[in-house]
């Protein structure tokens, strides 16, 4: 039998009440005035604009009391939403021997293919039940990656692999692939939801499937309703880890109805917020054969 699974994963940032910047190492450009032209209302497939072009005498004057913004359609605030979604790329596994959580760093058998800017998983004991850790590269000094800081299940893991079933991966792709599975195998990937936000309330981020996880001929593969996906059973859903994970810990399906998988309420000073999101499968020898497919989206949306 021959199940094959690819779910696309599409990262899209919505902006709520949001000013547009521009910025550099040193500089920061909230908003441009440019003193003739404009237009209403300009349009696109996705996205509308209202620009004002020949505003005079704007920009912000402030007392004790009182703050003035000034100008046709003056910026109330230069709020920042962004989002970063990766996924695993099984082809660049390697072994690791040492694991620092508080550190961040981890100790691989061989770094080559790894790059600062890197997004990376560090599991431990790979399969349903497994441990994540995710980080972001920020320098690599031999054998020793070293990143921006861990977020996921980082606090419960082995300082030392206990070798055979832990693993490192770079987080590279836009789709999660399990290739052929077997009802004796637990399938297993791993993605990041990366997200730098400047919101005052913070933000939010929700999933939603284009159709169930099916095959052309229309069979559907079961969604997990037991919180758990496990061997023996038809089951597809996925886990969210990390201190920013929405229904942490329980395995949940990928389906047409939409869901929160990362949220904050709060500003958090502008360091990025990440969760690790593990999409999990199993089949059984009843288990129709096929190409799985669906598409989901992911949507960031600010908190006001």
């Amino acid at each position: 039998m021959l199940i094959r699974f690819v779910s696309l994963i599409l990262a899209f940032a919505l902006f709520t009440n949001a000013a547009f910047a521009m910025s550099s190492t040193n500089f920061l450009i909230n908003w441009d005035n440019i003193n003739s032209g404009g237009n209403e209302l300009g349009t696109s497939t996705n996205f509308s604009v209202y620009d004002t072009l020949g505003d005079n005498a704007s920009g912000t004057s402030t007392s004790a009391t009182y703050t003035l913004s000034a100008g046709y359609r003056a910026s109330e605030q230069a709020d920042q939403l962004s989002l970063d979604v990766r996924s695993e790329d099984s082809a660049t596994q390697v072994a690791y021997s040492a694991f620092d959580n508080a550190g961040g760093t981890v100790t691989v058998t061989n770094a080559t293919g790894f790059a600062a800017g890197d997004y990376i998983a560090v599991v431990e004991d790979v399969g349903f039940s497994e441990l994540v850790a995710i980080g972001k590269v920020s320098s690599i000094a031999g054998t020793i990656l070293s990143v921006d800081g861990f977020d996921g299940n980082g606090g419960t893991m082995s300082a030392v692999s206990a070798g055979g079933n832990d693993f490192v991966y770079r987080l590279t792709l836009n789709a999660v692939a399990f290739g052929s599975v077997s009802a004796s195998a637990e399938n297993v990937s791993v993605m990041v939801s990366s997200v730098f936000s400047t919101v005052t309330n913070g933000y939010s981020v929700y999933i939603q499937a284009n159709q169930e996880l099916q095959n052309a001929a229309a069979d559907i593969m079961t969604s997990v309703t037991d919180g758990g996906v496990s061997l023996a059973s038809e089951e597809y859903g996925s886990e969210n880890v990390g201190s920013f994970a929405v229904s942490a810990n329980t395995d949940l399906g990928v389906t047409t109805t939409q869901r929160v998988v990362q949220t904050s309420g709060t500003y958090t000073g502008g360091v990025p917020d990440r969760i690790a999101m593990l999409y999990k499968l199993a089949v059984t020898a009843s288990t129709n054969a096929g190409t799985y497919t669906q598409t989901v989206l992911y949507t960031l949306t600010a908190n006001y």
